[in-house]
């Protein structure tokens, strides 16, 4: 009997929910926790990654000082110029171009000379990753509208989940370096080749890996229709309220990524093309732009006091081949 497109979805889901606590997890061992035969889940496994449901195990540096990324976030006159600029130099960790509130994005390690009108920059906090809860779109934001009309600002206790340490350095030398750009987008990596090519101890990359969570910000994405099914969005909030928002965005069925440059909250999410922008020019419902919406009622509310939103059109990233 063939498995269909439902049952597959069902052991992505779980395989992620595995993926997500034991980053470095063996197949053989995913079938014990799961209960998937063997064979099934090295199958599913691939295919997750393939199709795009599950990106990660990945790792992104917290915010200490020596590990410092300065974000910019601008409208500058011809994007695709800076954008060229950017990969030609080689002066940025990532870099984007976006239709929105700004066209253009800059992740680096240093501050960069930027022409045009200056958004928002400014070091970068701690990354906060979503867990992806296992429902549906219409399910999320349901739950959302209500989470938004029940809240009152009177009750709000403050969780501080986005975390900041731009006033600490921690111990970092070139072997963790090299460590970090060799696992940042695959923490499943094998560590042999490490072993061969670097000569490093195969001790010392244990014990990296078990107080990597010291270091670094471990992200496991997970994207129910596949990752290219979503449109990515940049949304940006000024609020007194920034771990309701946290909380309330991170019902969506995608993992999100949340972090604060300056006064602002920022959020990197990956949303329906349904509830931002319709397929159909001709709309005689709104009602199902969702997050516009939402968007709306969060500042009739006062939970927010400004929003911005950008999708992100095409993106670079440094090449990390070692």
């Amino acid at each position: 009997m063939r498995t269909t497109l439902a049952e597959k979805r069902k052991q992505y889901r779980i395989i992620f929910t595995v993926l997500n606590e034991y980053h470095r997890i063996l197949p053989v061992d995913i079938s014990k926790k799961t209960g998937i035969d063997r064979r099934i889940t090295g199958l599913r496994l691939k295919e997750a990654y393939e199709k795009g449901h599950i990106v990660g195990p990945q790792v992104r540096k917290r915010s200490y000082k020596n590990f410092a990324e300065y974000v910019c976030l601008v409208s500058c006159e011809d994007a695709l110029e800076l954008f060229e600029e950017c990969v030609r130099k080689g002066n940025t960790i990532y870099h984007a171009i976006m239709n929105g509130f700004s066209n253009f994005l800059i992740i680096s390690e240093n501050r960069i000379d930027v022409e045009g009108n200056i958004i928002v920059e400014g070091p970068r906090s701690d990354y906060h990753i979503s867990f992806a809860p296992n429902h549906s779109w219409d399910t999320a934001v349901e739950i959302m509208r209500k989470k938004v009309e029940d809240f009152d600002l009177k009750d709000y206790e403050p969780q501080g989940i986005i975390k900041n340490h731009w006033d600490e350095t921690i111990a970092w030398d070139k072997e963790n370096e090299l460590l970090f750009e060799y696992f940042k987008y695959d923490l499943r990596k094998p560590i042999t080749p490490l072993i061969k090519k670097h000569e490093m101890n195969g001790e010392k990359i244990e014990n990296w890996l078990d107080r990597l969570s010291q270091y670094c910000t471990i992200v496991t994405g997970y994207y129910p229709k596949t990752i290219s099914a979503y449109d990515p969005y940049v949304l940006m909030f000024e609020t007194d309220y920034e771990d309701f928002i946290i909380d309330l965005f991170s019902q969506l069925p995608t993992t999100s990524w949340s972090f604060k440059i300056a006064n602002k909250l920022l959020l990197y999410v990956w949303v329906d093309r349904g509830s931002m922008r319709s397929i159909d020019y001709r709309v005689p419902d709104i009602s199902k732009l969702h997050i516009h919406q939402l968007s709306r009622l969060l500042l009739k509310k006062g939970i927010i006091r400004s929003k911005a939103h950008a999708i992100v059109e095409c993106y670079w990233r440094e090449d990390l081949d070692i």
